[in-house]
């Protein structure tokens, strides 16, 4: 499994499905809407780029501080490749990635236990980005 702690580029929190973004429908293969998902909670979906590419149905694990506040969530699945760039200046190509998750109202306020956290923060900085409520 591939860790994500950087390249976060967008997350993007909506009460229940994801809007056309970029020309993509953002449907989400790793969690279908269904009849089992809690009826509230917030639908989080959060872009990141990379310079290598991940291998087609991979699982990765993001990392990501919605508040920029030190309060780390982490989704876990395979994530949709929208698009990659080419780097001008630069050689290789930017591979630009998009993962999302359901979080139901109970969960909302719970994050990685601080001592893991702390643990990613000694490895690595933890991914930063806005967000936007929709």
């Amino acid at each position: 499994m591939v860790d994500v702690t950087d390249g976060v580029t967008s997350i993007e929190v909506s009460p229940d499905k994801i809007p056309w973004v970029n020309g993509f429908t953002g449907t989400v293969q790793q969690e279908a809407l269904s009849d089992h998902r809690p009826a509230t909670g917030a639908r989080v979906t959060v872009e990141f780029a990379r310079s290598a590419p991940i291998a087609p149905n991979s699982h990765v694990r993001v990392y990501y501080d919605i508040a920029e506040n030190g309060g780390l969530r982490e989704i876990v699945g395979i994530p949709q490749l929208t698009h990659t760039t080419a780097r001008q200046g630069h050689p290789g190509r930017t591979y630009h990635y998009r993962l999302s998750h359901w979080i139901a109202a109970p969960s909302v306020m719970r994050f990685i236990p601080p001592q893991y956290a702390a643990g990613l923060a000694a490895r690595d900085a933890p991914a930063r980005a806005f967000s936007t409520v929709k």
